[in-house]
């Protein structure tokens, strides 16, 4: 349980994007990757990190950066934006990635602190269950404080290492840093 802390807000996802990147750094982070080796990708990975895992590998990180907005329906966080990027995070394997990591971070609409904590007592509260859900290789992250802080609660514990041919020439050119990504993003921070 979280006391007294003022959740973070933003306008947009390119906004959160931006905070994540802070939290990163950007040494071997690259934002909005779009294509790989000269191939197009859909979705899109928000961030691209490459980790030194050991002295003679590398891994690769998938960020899938959503925003929680407040539905006045049902007065409460809409959990359609959690279920479209554990999809797309999960699509991020196809593309080469070893692990990703699903960043939730919250709306300027969403009206209270109150709302975001029940969510996130919610979600930690159930983490067991989730990390069965959702498996090994993705992570669960939730953007909390003003300043630059990413609280995690569901943990991957393994790599995935892909066994077509095709994937793993994607985990490859990325490694070797064939792919396009967004420069701009970068330079914003």
């Amino acid at each position: 349980m979280i006391d007294n802390i003022k959740y973070a807000r933003f306008e947009t996802e390119t906004e959160l994007l931006k905070s994540v990147l802070l939290y990163l750094g950007k040494i071997n982070v690259y934002p909005k990757v779009s294509a790989i080796a000269g191939k197009k990708i859909n979705p899109d990975i928000d961030i691209l990190q490459i980790k030194r895992v050991s002295q003679n590998r590398y891994g690769l990180v998938g960020y899938e950066i959503k925003l929680m907005k407040f539905d006045k329906r049902s007065k409460g966080l809409s959990w359609n934006v959690l279920y479209q990027g554990v999809g797309q995070a999960l699509l991020y394997f196809l593309n080469g990635i070893h692990r990703a990591v699903l960043v939730l971070g919250f709306h300027k609409n969403v009206p209270n602190d109150e709302i975001i904590e029940k969510f996130y007592n919610l979600i930690w509260t159930k983490k067991e269950l989730l990390n069965r859900i959702i498996g090994s290789y993705l992570s669960l992250d939730i953007y909390l404080y003003k300043r630059s802080s990413i609280s995690p609660i569901i943990k991957s514990n393994y790599d995935f290492y892909p066994s077509d041919n095709e994937t793993k020439f994607l985990s490859e050119a990325l490694l070797q840093k064939r792919f396009t990504f967004n420069k701009k993003l970068l330079e914003l921070i």
